[in-house]
């Protein structure tokens, strides 16, 4: 049990944090006896007008209200981090100090979870979790009679309908039937991806619906009306781990780094206490503004 727990890298991360930041304290002139207010981060009306400035820059109009949150929100995160790798000597090597220092303690939590390699379990479970994300692209070979709806008008449907029903009646050679077009008329193990960018979507979807071993249709493309007779279908299967190993570990690894990361700051951000001014305010006074300027 106690193994399995130390095995766990968030555990690990958090035990290792901790001891890091009580010898901060420790050494530091003031210890830290857990009684001591949080450190206090102030959103000024300034910092909010630059952070709306920076936007239009970039934009060329003003940030929406959850858009100005998300800017604000953004800078306690930068400004939580940065304080934190000060604490811990991380600019003492880096001319480009803020930055590089909030670069520096989310790397620090990152590394944590390459502490060991996952189970086979682990990675299985996130592959079943995820499967739709490695399933192999289903796979169609059919035939298809073009049947051009511009040139034929009003009696376009009831030519197809009347094809239709030979083909039923006899097999023929599609090379002799329907009009001609640009696109083939035979599709050989195709995967859904190369016919949808061939045929288009709503032929796709068309495709999907129908029935094998039988001429079927008309369904429609973007370029006219079609019969189609598919030969074979092969559907789409979520691969083995052994095939995907390398694929589930890397993503598997890239979650696990956030989700780590996100705990990491979580658990910073609750030692400071947060003062955002006004934001309508600055937003409507800055909108006040530029409409003097216009004027």
């Amino acid at each position: 049990m106690i193994g399995r727990v130390l095995r766990e890298p968030l555990l690990i991360f958090l035990l290792f944090g901790g001891a890091l930041f009580a010898f901060f304290h420790w050494v530091s002139d003031e210890g830290y006896d857990g009684n001591e207010r949080p450190e206090e981060i102030v959103v000024t009306e300034g910092r909010l007008q630059a952070l709306v400035l920076s936007f239009e820059k970039v934009w060329q109009r003003p940030p929406t209200q959850i858009e100005l949150d998300n800017l604000v929100e953004g800078f306690i995160r930068e400004e939580v981090l940065y304080r934190e790798a000060l604490a811990l000597g991380l600019d003492r090597d880096d001319p480009i100090v803020r930055r590089r220092m909030k670069q520096k303690i989310e790397f620090l939590s990152e590394d944590l979870v390459g502490l060991e390699e996952p189970e086979d379990a682990t990675l299985q479970a996130y592959l079943t979790a995820n499967q739709e994300t490695y399933r192999q692209p289903s796979r169609y070979s059919f035939r298809q009679v073009y049947l051009n709806a511009n040139e034929r008008g009003q009696s376009a449907a009831a030519d197809a309908i009347e094809i239709l029903t030979l083909l039923k009646a006899q097999d023929a050679d599609v090379d002799s039937i329907g009009d001609s077009n640009m696109i083939p008329r035979r599709f050989d193990l195709a995967t859904e991806n190369e016919i949808q960018r061939v045929m288009g979507q709503q032929f796709l979807r068309s495709l999907q619906e129908i029935s094998v071993h039988s001429w079927q249709g008309p369904i429609a493309s973007g370029y006219g009306l079609h019969l189609v007779y598919i030969d074979e279908k092969i559907d789409g299967e979520v691969p083995g781990l052994d095939q995907v190993r390398e694929a589930v570990f890397r993503d598997w690894s890239s979650d696990k780094r956030k989700e780590t990361n996100e705990a990491f700051y979580q658990a910073l951000r609750k030692r400071y206490k947060v003062t955002v001014e006004d934001a309508n305010k600055e937003i409507s006074a800055h909108k006040l503004s530029m409409t003097k300027e216009t004027n």
